[in-house]
């Protein structure tokens, strides 16, 4: 019980650093709240006069939406790579295994303040939809349940980059990387399309293609028309993708610990 309590603690202590660091910059702050939001107004207004499809033909907002905080979820998955990299290269990885905090803490401190921005992320997304005239078809648990998918889906991606970041070790590779997989993924998804909008080859893609996945979840919670199927569907490929990258994650950061 108290090893427990310690490593609550520890990680409780390890989050906070994360978010005082966060808020110590508040260009980085403002940046990382505000680039989804950005994201939700471009994109619809680019895009308001799409009325073909369920959802769009009262709200597009309503139907990207959803899409939007999934981005998010992947965007700031990046961003905590980028972090992991520059807390090895300046050493300060290393002086914090110096100190009693326990090890695991480390990377479950990490994991908790990335869930904890994105969720600040997708709150601040939906709320501009819902002032922008979007309604969520299910209600307040409906809400709730896109806010759990989008820190579920989030956290998936944090395990992945922050094993990628922990093994090249260069911000700019990382950064290659988040640029290439966020345009494959972003285009070839049902994040701002319904699939039947894209070419055939874009089709096949977006079936394996976890941001469909995530997307469709939460907008048959805004729009209504979730089953069962489709909700199993989607916490699969996520939770397949996060048992992964997560165990990714945690392989690497023994090896540098050790």
């Amino acid at each position: 019980m108290g090893t427990r309590l310690a490593l609550l603690y520890d990680t409780q202590t390890v989050l906070g650093r994360h978010l005082l660091k966060m808020a110590g910059n508040r260009t980085l702050l403002v940046t990382n709240l505000m680039t989804p939001l950005v994201f939700l107004i471009f994109i619809s207004q680019l895009f308001q006069k799409l009325t073909s499809f369920p959802g769009a033909s009262t709200n597009y907002v309503a139907y990207l939406m959803p899409g939007i905080v999934v981005l998010a979820g992947f965007l700031n998955g990046a961003q905590s790579g980028v972090s992991i990299v520059n807390d090895l290269n300046s050493g300060f990885l290393q002086k914090l295994l110096l100190t009693p905090v326990s090890r695991a803490s480390i990377l479950l401190g990490r994991l908790a303040a990335d869930v904890l921005i994105v969720e600040a992320e997708s709150v601040i997304v939906i709320l501009a939809a819902m002032l922008m005239g979007a309604t969520v078809a299910t209600g307040f648990p409906g809400v709730l349940l896109i806010l759990l998918t989008t820190g579920f889906f989030g956290l998936a991606w944090s395990g992945f980059f922050l094993a990628i970041g922990m093994k090249v070790r260069k911000p700019e590779t990382l950064s290659a990387i988040a640029s290439f997989l966020s345009f494959l993924l972003l285009f070839v998804s049902t994040l701002m399309l319904p699939k039947s909008f894209l070419p055939s080859w874009a089709q096949t893609i977006s079936d394996f293609n976890p941001m469909s996945y995530a997307s469709d979840v939460g907008r048959y919670l805004v729009l209504g028309g979730l089953t069962r199927d489709s909700f199993v569907s989607a916490y699969l490929v996520i939770g397949s993708l996060a048992v992964v990258t997560l165990s990714a994650a945690l392989y690497q950061f023994r090896r540098v610990v050790s």
